[in-house]
C-alpha cells in the first residue's frame, strides 16, 4: 500500500479514536486500481458504530485531498468505502478475538496430527498476549438435538493452528 495512504488511514483512525473516545483499529485495507479504489475495514473493542465510520471516511478522504503532490487524491478523484466487519466474516486481527468473547464461532483449525478440523462453539477465552496467543472454545453439537450429552469439555486451540474464524449469528 502506498505511504501516503497508509499515513492517512493510521492518522485518521487515531484522531476519529480521540474524539469518540473509543480504541478503533484497523481490520483490513484493500486499495485497488493504483489508489482509485480504497475499502477500509475498522473495528473497535466495544464495536464501531456507522457514524464512526463516517467520521474514519471523511478524514481520510480530508487527508487525501489535502495530498497537492498527488493530483488523483487533490481532485478528489477515488472511491472510498468504510465499513466495519459483518456477520459471517472471518475474523482477521488476532484483537477481534476479544470483540467477539462469548460469541458463537465457527473454526477450522488443524490439529496435532496435521488434519484439517472444524468446530462450532462459544468463544469463552482469548489469550491474545504472550509467545504463544490462543483461544478457548466450548464446543456444541451440530444439529436439531444440541442436548447436554452433544457438549464437550472446552478446546485451547494455538492461533497458529488457526486456519480460519468465522463469527455466527446466535443459536
Amino acid at each position: 500500500m502506498d505511504e501516503m495512504i497508509q499515513r492517512a488511514i493510521d492518522e485518521s483512525i487515531a484522531e476519529v479514536s480521540a474524539a469518540t473516545g473509543s480504541d478503533i483499529y484497523l481490520v483490513e485495507a484493500d486499495v485497488r486500481g493504483g489508489g482509485r479504489i480504497i475499502g477500509l475495514t475498522v473495528e473497535a473493542d466495544k464495536g464501531v458504530s456507522i457514524d464512526q465510520c463516517a467520521r474514519v471516511s471523511r478524514a481520510v478522504r480530508a487527508r487525501l485531498e489535502a495530498c497537492e503532490e498527488n493530483i488523483m487524491f487533490a481532485g478528489g478523484d477515488f472511491e472510498l468505502m468504510v465499513s466495519s466487519p459483518g456477520i459471517g466474516e472471518p475474523i482477521r486481527v488476532v484483537r477481534q478475538y476479544l470483540r467477539h468473547l462469548g460469541r458463537k464461532v465457527s473454526i477450522v483449525y488443524v490439529d496435532a496430527e496435521g488434519e484439517r478440523k472444524e468446530l462450532e462453539g462459544k468463544l469463552v477465552e482469548a489469550s491474545i498476549a504472550g509467545e504463544e496467543p490462543s483461544i478457548t472454545i466450548e464446543p456444541v453439537a451440530k444439529g436439531k438435538k444440541k442436548t447436554k450429552a452433544g457438549r464437550r469439555e472446552p478446546l485451547t486451540l494455538r492461533l497458529a493452528d488457526v486456519v480460519r474464524a468465522t463469527v455466527q449469528t446466535e443459536w
